[in-house]
Protein backbone atom coordinates (compact mmCIF):
# COMPACT_ATOMS: atom_id res chain seq x y z
CA UNK A 1 0.00 0.00 0.00
CA UNK A 2 1.61 3.28 -1.05
CA UNK A 3 1.24 5.62 2.42
CA UNK A 4 0.21 9.05 0.67
CA UNK A 5 0.28 10.80 3.85
CA UNK A 6 3.13 11.49 6.36
CA UNK A 7 3.08 14.23 9.26
CA UNK A 8 5.71 16.10 7.29
CA UNK A 9 3.78 15.88 3.93
CA UNK A 10 0.42 16.82 5.24
CA UNK A 11 2.31 20.03 7.35
CA UNK A 12 3.67 20.84 4.19
CA UNK A 13 -0.07 20.55 2.51
CA UNK A 14 -1.05 23.29 4.83
CA UNK A 15 1.94 25.69 4.18
CA UNK A 16 0.62 25.30 0.78
CA UNK A 17 -3.18 25.78 1.11
CA UNK A 18 -1.95 29.37 2.37
CA UNK A 19 0.06 30.28 -1.07
CA UNK A 20 -1.01 31.76 -3.97
CA UNK A 21 -3.78 34.77 -4.02
CA UNK A 22 -4.87 35.95 -0.69
CA UNK A 23 -8.65 35.67 0.04
CA UNK A 24 -10.80 38.28 2.05
CA UNK A 25 -13.72 37.71 2.37
CA UNK A 26 -16.43 40.34 4.32
CA UNK A 27 -20.07 39.72 5.31
CA UNK A 28 -21.62 43.14 5.97
CA UNK A 29 -25.00 42.22 7.94
CA UNK A 30 -28.01 44.12 7.47
CA UNK A 31 -31.00 44.94 9.37
CA UNK A 32 -33.60 43.40 7.16
CA UNK A 33 -31.39 39.70 7.14
CA UNK A 34 -29.82 40.19 3.94
CA UNK A 35 -25.63 40.21 3.87
CA UNK A 36 -23.85 41.73 1.60
CA UNK A 37 -20.54 39.80 0.79
CA UNK A 38 -17.63 41.27 -0.67
CA UNK A 39 -14.48 38.96 -1.69
CA UNK A 40 -11.43 39.81 -2.25
CA UNK A 41 -8.31 38.57 -3.90
CA UNK A 42 -4.87 39.90 -3.68
CA UNK A 43 -1.50 38.56 -5.51
CA UNK A 44 2.15 39.69 -6.29
CA UNK A 45 1.28 38.23 -9.95
CA UNK A 46 -1.72 39.37 -12.68
CA UNK A 47 -3.09 35.68 -12.74
CA UNK A 48 -6.23 36.62 -10.92
CA UNK A 49 -9.50 34.44 -11.90
CA UNK A 50 -13.14 33.57 -10.19
CA UNK A 51 -11.70 29.98 -9.45
CA UNK A 52 -9.33 31.61 -7.30
CA UNK A 53 -11.70 32.99 -4.80
CA UNK A 54 -11.85 30.45 -1.71
CA UNK A 55 -16.01 30.73 -1.76
CA UNK A 56 -18.26 30.37 -4.12
CA UNK A 57 -18.09 33.32 -6.34
CA UNK A 58 -19.84 33.36 -10.14
CA UNK A 59 -20.92 35.72 -12.96
CA UNK A 60 -24.15 37.03 -10.68
CA UNK A 61 -21.14 38.68 -8.57
CA UNK A 62 -19.93 42.44 -9.59
CA UNK A 63 -16.46 42.35 -10.68
CA UNK A 64 -13.70 44.81 -11.10
CA UNK A 65 -10.12 44.99 -10.80
CA UNK A 66 -7.37 47.53 -9.31
CA UNK A 67 -3.62 47.60 -8.81
CA UNK A 68 -1.54 49.14 -6.13
CA UNK A 69 1.98 49.92 -6.70
CA UNK A 70 4.24 50.43 -3.59
CA UNK A 71 6.95 53.10 -3.05
CA UNK A 72 9.39 50.41 -3.62
CA UNK A 73 8.25 49.40 -7.00
CA UNK A 74 6.21 46.55 -6.04
CA UNK A 75 3.08 45.69 -7.90
CA UNK A 76 -0.17 44.47 -5.96
CA UNK A 77 -3.18 42.89 -8.19
CA UNK A 78 -6.50 42.96 -7.34
CA UNK A 79 -9.90 41.28 -7.92
CA UNK A 80 -12.67 42.24 -5.99
CA UNK A 81 -16.31 40.63 -6.07
CA UNK A 82 -19.82 41.46 -4.36
CA UNK A 83 -22.71 40.49 -4.03
CA UNK A 84 -26.26 41.27 -2.22
CA UNK A 85 -27.89 38.14 -0.79
CA UNK A 86 -31.50 38.35 0.36
CA UNK A 87 -30.92 36.03 3.12
CA UNK A 88 -28.32 33.48 4.67
CA UNK A 89 -30.29 30.95 2.77
CA UNK A 90 -28.78 32.13 -0.42
CA UNK A 91 -25.35 31.91 0.46
CA UNK A 92 -26.15 28.48 1.80
CA UNK A 93 -27.55 27.24 -1.57
CA UNK A 94 -24.79 28.96 -3.26
CA UNK A 95 -22.33 26.65 -0.85
CA UNK A 96 -24.62 23.61 -1.48
CA UNK A 97 -23.54 24.29 -5.87
CA UNK A 98 -20.11 25.12 -5.17
CA UNK A 99 -17.62 23.14 -7.24
CA UNK A 100 -14.79 25.28 -6.38
CA UNK A 101 -11.56 24.57 -4.52
CA UNK A 102 -13.32 24.15 -1.01
CA UNK A 103 -16.33 22.71 -2.13
CA UNK A 104 -15.98 19.57 -0.34
CA UNK A 105 -15.92 21.38 3.13
CA UNK A 106 -19.71 21.55 4.30
CA UNK A 107 -20.28 25.17 5.19
CA UNK A 108 -23.25 27.39 5.87
CA UNK A 109 -24.38 30.66 7.48
CA UNK A 110 -27.04 31.43 9.70
CA UNK A 111 -28.80 34.69 11.24
CA UNK A 112 -30.61 34.49 14.07
CA UNK A 113 -32.83 38.30 15.18
CA UNK A 114 -34.17 38.48 18.52
CA UNK A 115 -36.51 40.91 19.70
CA UNK A 116 -36.78 41.53 23.68
CA UNK A 117 -39.14 44.51 23.40
CA UNK A 118 -36.77 47.27 24.84
CA UNK A 119 -33.45 45.05 22.84
CA UNK A 120 -33.19 43.99 19.34
CA UNK A 121 -30.49 41.30 18.93
CA UNK A 122 -28.37 40.06 15.85
CA UNK A 123 -26.92 36.50 16.14
CA UNK A 124 -24.61 35.70 13.07
CA UNK A 125 -22.63 32.66 12.30
CA UNK A 126 -20.20 30.78 9.61
CA UNK A 127 -20.13 26.53 10.11
CA UNK A 128 -17.56 24.35 8.93
CA UNK A 129 -18.24 20.96 9.70
CA UNK A 130 -15.20 19.06 10.98
CA UNK A 131 -13.73 16.06 8.77
CA UNK A 132 -12.24 13.45 11.08
CA UNK A 133 -14.89 11.90 13.92
CA UNK A 134 -12.87 10.23 15.76
CA UNK A 135 -10.09 12.67 16.15
CA UNK A 136 -8.93 14.42 19.72
CA UNK A 137 -9.99 18.18 20.30
CA UNK A 138 -7.03 20.37 19.85
CA UNK A 139 -6.75 21.46 22.91
CA UNK A 140 -5.34 18.24 24.50
CA UNK A 141 -2.59 18.67 22.65
CA UNK A 142 -2.24 22.59 22.72
CA UNK A 143 -1.80 25.19 25.34
CA UNK A 144 -4.05 28.32 25.69
CA UNK A 145 -1.52 30.39 24.29
CA UNK A 146 -0.92 28.37 21.48
CA UNK A 147 -4.51 28.05 20.20
CA UNK A 148 -5.08 31.87 20.86
CA UNK A 149 -2.00 32.20 18.32
CA UNK A 150 -3.26 29.81 16.04
CA UNK A 151 -6.96 31.57 15.84
CA UNK A 152 -5.83 34.87 14.91
CA UNK A 153 -6.26 36.28 11.63
CA UNK A 154 -2.92 35.26 9.89
CA UNK A 155 -2.27 39.58 9.21
CA UNK A 156 -1.88 40.10 13.13
CA UNK A 157 -0.12 36.74 13.12
CA UNK A 158 2.23 38.38 10.70
CA UNK A 159 2.60 41.53 12.42
CA UNK A 160 3.56 40.40 15.69
CA UNK A 161 5.73 37.80 14.15
CA UNK A 162 7.35 41.12 12.74
CA UNK A 163 7.12 43.42 15.93
CA UNK A 164 9.84 43.62 18.81
CA UNK A 165 8.28 40.92 20.52
CA UNK A 166 9.12 38.78 17.06
CA UNK A 167 11.38 36.54 18.85
CA UNK A 168 9.00 35.34 21.54
CA UNK A 169 6.02 35.09 18.78
CA UNK A 170 8.76 32.63 16.66
CA UNK A 171 9.07 30.40 19.91
CA UNK A 172 5.04 30.09 20.31
CA UNK A 173 5.16 29.64 16.43
CA UNK A 174 7.66 26.27 16.51
CA UNK A 175 5.95 25.14 19.65
CA UNK A 176 2.54 25.48 18.35
CA UNK A 177 4.18 23.44 15.42
CA UNK A 178 5.16 20.77 17.02
CA UNK A 179 2.19 20.60 19.10
CA UNK A 180 0.15 20.35 16.03
CA UNK A 181 1.92 18.05 14.60
CA UNK A 182 1.85 15.30 17.01
CA UNK A 183 -2.15 16.49 17.23
CA UNK A 184 -2.74 15.52 13.61
CA UNK A 185 -0.66 12.19 13.95
CA UNK A 186 -2.63 11.34 17.00
CA UNK A 187 -6.18 12.08 15.49
CA UNK A 188 -5.64 10.23 12.03
CA UNK A 189 -4.60 7.38 14.04
CA UNK A 190 -7.49 7.30 16.08
CA UNK A 191 -10.04 7.88 12.99
CA UNK A 192 -8.28 4.95 11.40
CA UNK A 193 -8.54 2.66 14.21
CA UNK A 194 -12.54 3.53 14.44
CA UNK A 195 -12.57 2.67 10.91
CA UNK A 196 -10.21 -0.55 10.87
CA UNK A 197 -12.33 -1.69 13.56
CA UNK A 198 -15.54 -0.95 11.87
CA UNK A 199 -14.57 -2.75 8.53
CA UNK A 200 -13.01 -6.24 10.54
CA UNK A 201 -16.25 -5.97 12.13
CA UNK A 202 -18.19 -5.99 9.27
CA UNK A 203 -16.37 -8.46 7.16
CA UNK A 204 -16.64 -11.09 10.57
CA UNK A 205 -12.85 -11.32 10.52
CA UNK A 206 -12.58 -9.96 14.18
CA UNK A 207 -13.88 -7.55 16.39
CA UNK A 208 -11.36 -6.75 19.03
CA UNK A 209 -8.94 -5.24 16.19
CA UNK A 210 -9.78 -1.36 16.78
CA UNK A 211 -9.35 -2.49 21.19
CA UNK A 212 -6.39 -3.42 20.56
CA UNK A 213 -5.16 -1.09 18.25
CA UNK A 214 -6.54 1.74 20.70
CA UNK A 215 -4.46 0.17 23.76
CA UNK A 216 -1.36 0.85 21.69
CA UNK A 217 -1.77 3.91 19.55
CA UNK A 218 0.99 6.05 20.99
CA UNK A 219 3.33 3.65 19.80
CA UNK A 220 2.35 4.88 15.60
CA UNK A 221 4.94 8.18 14.88
CA UNK A 222 5.33 9.47 11.47
CA UNK A 223 7.97 6.96 10.70
CA UNK A 224 5.06 4.21 11.32
CA UNK A 225 3.08 6.13 8.77
CA UNK A 226 5.29 4.84 5.73
CA UNK A 227 4.83 1.91 4.07
CA UNK A 228 7.19 -0.59 5.81
CA UNK A 229 6.79 1.00 9.41
CA UNK A 230 3.31 0.62 9.02
CA UNK A 231 3.12 -2.88 8.26
CA UNK A 232 5.71 -3.74 11.02
CA UNK A 233 3.93 -1.70 13.72
CA UNK A 234 0.50 -3.23 12.97
CA UNK A 235 2.65 -6.92 13.08
CA UNK A 236 4.07 -5.99 15.94
CA UNK A 237 0.78 -5.24 17.84
CA UNK A 238 -1.66 -7.69 16.82
CA UNK A 239 0.45 -10.79 15.57
CA UNK A 240 1.34 -11.61 12.52
CA UNK A 241 -1.43 -13.97 12.10
CA UNK A 242 -3.85 -11.43 13.20
CA UNK A 243 -2.22 -9.01 11.15
CA UNK A 244 -2.47 -11.18 7.55
CA UNK A 245 -5.68 -11.95 7.95
CA UNK A 246 -7.21 -8.24 8.27
CA UNK A 247 -4.59 -6.48 6.40
CA UNK A 248 -7.01 -5.72 3.46
CA UNK A 249 -9.49 -4.07 6.53
CA UNK A 250 -6.38 -2.22 7.44
CA UNK A 251 -5.59 -0.53 4.36
CA UNK A 252 -8.80 0.27 3.21
CA UNK A 253 -9.21 2.36 6.48
CA UNK A 254 -6.28 4.11 5.91
CA UNK A 255 -7.36 4.95 2.59
CA UNK A 256 -10.91 5.68 4.24
CA UNK A 257 -9.17 8.08 6.40
CA UNK A 258 -7.17 10.00 4.47
CA UNK A 259 -9.52 10.71 2.19
CA UNK A 260 -11.41 12.56 5.43
CA UNK A 261 -8.11 13.68 6.47
CA UNK A 262 -7.10 15.65 2.62
CA UNK A 263 -10.58 17.25 3.32
CA UNK A 264 -8.95 19.36 5.48
CA UNK A 265 -5.51 19.23 4.56
CA UNK A 266 -6.22 20.52 0.79
CA UNK A 267 -8.55 23.39 2.01
CA UNK A 268 -7.48 26.81 0.69
CA UNK A 269 -7.27 28.93 3.36
CA UNK A 270 -8.66 32.42 3.52
CA UNK A 271 -10.02 35.00 6.26
CA UNK A 272 -13.69 35.96 6.36
CA UNK A 273 -14.62 39.39 8.41
CA UNK A 274 -18.05 40.64 9.79
CA UNK A 275 -19.82 43.47 10.14
CA UNK A 276 -23.11 43.32 12.22
CA UNK A 277 -26.01 46.00 12.61
CA UNK A 278 -25.20 47.63 15.82
CA UNK A 279 -22.73 47.37 18.65
CA UNK A 280 -21.07 43.96 19.02
CA UNK A 281 -21.45 42.44 22.42
CA UNK A 282 -19.50 39.35 22.02
CA UNK A 283 -17.68 37.19 19.61
CA UNK A 284 -14.95 34.27 19.27
CA UNK A 285 -13.59 36.34 16.23
CA UNK A 286 -10.95 39.03 16.56
CA UNK A 287 -11.56 42.59 16.60
CA UNK A 288 -9.91 44.33 13.88
CA UNK A 289 -8.65 48.14 14.02
CA UNK A 290 -11.92 49.31 11.77
CA UNK A 291 -14.27 47.58 13.81
CA UNK A 292 -15.10 44.24 11.86
CA UNK A 293 -14.37 41.03 13.36
CA UNK A 294 -12.53 38.44 11.91
CA UNK A 295 -11.19 35.02 11.84
CA UNK A 296 -9.15 32.87 9.99
CA UNK A 297 -10.52 29.86 8.15
CA UNK A 298 -7.82 27.25 8.12
CA UNK A 299 -8.33 23.56 7.34
CA UNK A 300 -6.68 22.34 10.89
CA UNK A 301 -9.52 24.47 12.74
CA UNK A 302 -11.77 22.30 11.47
CA UNK A 303 -10.25 19.06 11.40
CA UNK A 304 -12.11 17.65 14.66
CA UNK A 305 -14.48 19.69 15.86
CA UNK A 306 -16.99 21.81 14.17
CA UNK A 307 -15.20 25.40 13.46
CA UNK A 308 -18.05 28.02 14.26
CA UNK A 309 -17.65 31.48 13.47
CA UNK A 310 -20.09 33.79 15.51
CA UNK A 311 -20.48 37.57 16.38
CA UNK A 312 -23.29 38.89 18.17
CA UNK A 313 -24.79 42.25 18.32
CA UNK A 314 -27.89 44.15 19.92
CA UNK A 315 -29.28 47.61 20.06
CA UNK A 316 -31.63 49.54 22.40
CA UNK A 317 -35.30 50.14 20.81
CA UNK A 318 -35.61 53.63 22.07
CA UNK A 319 -38.71 53.69 21.24
CA UNK A 320 -40.28 51.17 23.25
CA UNK A 321 -38.12 52.91 25.93
CA UNK A 322 -40.04 56.22 25.06
CA UNK A 323 -43.28 53.76 24.81
CA UNK A 324 -43.58 52.54 27.84
CA UNK A 325 -42.35 55.51 29.38
CA UNK A 326 -45.27 56.83 28.29
CA UNK A 327 -47.50 54.26 29.08
CA UNK A 328 -46.47 54.59 32.58
CA UNK A 329 -46.99 58.03 32.93
CA UNK A 330 -50.32 57.85 31.74
CA UNK A 331 -52.09 54.80 33.71
CA UNK A 332 -51.42 56.44 36.86
CA UNK A 333 -53.06 59.49 35.70
CA UNK A 334 -55.94 57.63 34.35
CA UNK A 335 -56.13 55.54 37.59
CA UNK A 336 -56.94 58.56 39.39
CA UNK A 337 -59.00 60.25 36.96
CA UNK A 338 -61.28 57.19 36.92
CA UNK A 339 -61.34 56.65 40.45
CA UNK A 340 -61.87 60.41 41.00
CA UNK A 341 -64.97 59.72 38.72
CA UNK A 342 -66.31 57.09 40.56
CA UNK A 343 -66.42 59.01 43.88
CA UNK A 344 -68.16 61.96 42.16
CA UNK A 345 -70.77 59.33 41.21
CA UNK A 346 -71.14 58.07 44.70
CA UNK A 347 -71.67 61.54 45.60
Amino acid sequence: MKRKITLSLALLMMVISCEGPETVVTNIVRRDGSVLRKAELKHSKNELALNDFRVPVDSTWKLHDSISISVQGDTTWFLLAEKLFESVDAINIAYLADTGKNSVVPRMASLQRTFKWFTTEWRFTEKCEKSLTYGYPSENFLTPEEIEFRNLPSVIRDEMLASPDSLKYKILNDSLDQHTELWLIRSLISEWIEDAGSLCTASGKDSLVADVLRSHAEEFDESSLADEGFDMTCAEILGDSIFKKVKPELDSAMIVSEKKFDRSLSFQSYTLKTVMPSKIKTTNGYTMPGGEIAWPVNGDLFLTDDYVMWAESGEVNYWAVFLTALILLIIPFEIRKHTSKKNKIKK
